[in-house]
């Protein structure tokens, strides 16, 4: 196997076994943040009615928290990542997770819509940033290379996928039993276990060191490549691989920087204009709540095989292809939902589940192991962060504008038409940025 598709070696003290140990406990821990933060998000689509129930407002007026939620995780994304190069993953990890917990309790006792705004839009959401994938792959990139890190990180993006399988049924199950204020509850508590969990698996310094290897990287002697430059020297000769690697404002002079942006906005604004509102959708058409939960949950399912699937297809039938069978997947499975509110039928149903389900999230690995070969060194996380603000901007948009778009219409043609255009503007850059077409 080439070196770049293994882990660094381990330093003279550790035997293979032992590395290998700790790199498969690190990534573990990374996946239970990332379902943590991204399963604890996505149960929004179960709090929705209750809460428009309860605060006896307007759609959009509740879908303005979900909004707000990614949106304040899209705006710490760069912030975290200066917060990891300057203060360690764990600041990172024990910070957000008091923070998620903080705004799962305070929405579960608010009076008022504004509270839950505070709560799950502006806690929880700066909360995620911290627990989501701008420090998971800053952390890998200093054990992982080339397809190891993307195989890696492809596994901390499932746990996106786990996370909605776990906690979205589990949500709805807790809300019609105990109601929607003791369901965060429950959530806060078992995020603290996660947290207690984690906290005794990882030698957190020794993670935050990174290896023999990386740390030679970091000492080396920077040396100023230009921007025009930057593409061809990272992704074909590996030029900065012994440096410093590019700044955040050499980054923001390079296309694939805007590209890789631009994918992440469109992407998921045409998405999540459809799919926070995927369980509201299901049952307004005939589906009891926990059905239609746990159906949004199936798709969690087989997310994380989407994603690993993707990752692999990556490298054996080329970027665009990959890329452009994931999109036609997405619009298909939308297709299909769509047509249930006039035929419903379990093969539109098995087909909506199917197609989104393996292709929902299936760019996100691809995006991150990109961005980290083409920034690769000690700005990473901030550029990490940077980049995933077009993810964030773009669920706040897609949400915000379904929910509009709902309200306005009285029904789901224009979002479900607002989402198909998003997402062929999404695949755009795969075909037009030099460095967004190659293998990984």
């Amino acid at each position: 196997m080439p070196d770049e598709e293994k882990a660094h070696p381990p330093e003279d003290d550790d035997s293979t076994a032992t590395l290998m140990r700790r790199l498969g406990l690190m990534v573990a821990v990374c996946v239970l943040f990332s379902m943590a933060a991204r399963g604890l998000a996505e149960t929004f689509t179960v709090f929705l009615l209750p809460l428009v129930e309860e605060f006896n407002t307007s759609r959009t007026s509740v879908m303005a928290v979900y909004s707000v939620q990614v949106l304040c995780s899209a705006l710490a994304g760069p912030l975290v990542g200066h917060l990891f190069d300057r203060f360690g993953v764990l600041r990172l990890y024990l910070g957000g997770a008091l923070l998620q917990m903080s705004g799962l309790v305070l929405a579960a006792f608010s009076d008022s819509l504004w509270l839950v705004f505070l709560g799950i839009g502006l806690c929880t959401g700066t909360a995620s940033a911290a627990l989501g994938s701008v420090p998971h792959g800053a952390l890998l990139a200093r054990w992982f290379d080339g397809r190891a890190y993307t195989r890696n990180m492809s596994l901390v993006f499932a746990g996106t996928g786990l996370g909605s399988l776990v906690l979205v049924p589990l949500s709805q199950w807790l809300i019609g039993h105990y109601g929607w204020r003791h369901a965060y509850l429950i959530l806060a508590g078992l995020l603290l276990i996660v947290l207690l969990l984690s906290l005794q698996l990882i030698n957190w310094r020794r993670a935050q060191a990174g290896s023999p290897q990386w740390q030679a990287r970091r000492q080396a002697v920077p040396v100023q490549i230009p921007a025009q430059e930057l593409d061809t020297a990272t992704l074909n000769d590996d030029a900065l691989r012994s440096q410093e690697g590019p700044s955040l404002v050499q980054a923001l002079r390079v296309p694939a920087f805007w590209g890789l942006a631009s994918v992440y906005f469109f992407t998921s604004t045409g998405m999540y204009s459809v799919m926070v509102q995927a369980v509201a959708y299901l049952v307004e058409n005939g589906f009891a709540p926990l059905q239609a939960a746990s159906i949004y949950g199936l798709i969690g399912l087989l997310t994380p095989v989407g994603m690993i699937g993707f990752s692999w297809l990556d490298g054996r039938i080329g970027r665009q292809a990959s890329v452009l069978l994931s999109y036609l997947l997405s619009l298909s499975g939308l297709i299909a939902l769509f047509l249930l509110q006039w035929w419903p039928s379990i093969p539109l149903l098995w087909a909506f589940v199917l197609c989104v389900g393996f292709s929902f999230g299936a760019r996100a690995p691809l995006i991150a192991s990109t961005t980290a070969r083409i920034f690769q060194g000690r700005h990473l996380g901030v550029i990490l962060g940077c980049v995933t603000l077009g993810a964030g901007s773009g669920m706040f948009a897609g949400s915000l504008m379904g929910a509009f778009l709902h309200d306005v219409t009285g029904g789901y043609v224009a979002v479900f038409c607002y989402s198909a255009i998003s997402l062929l503007i999404g695949v755009l850059p795969f075909l037009t940025v030099r460095a967004l077409r190659g293998a990984i």
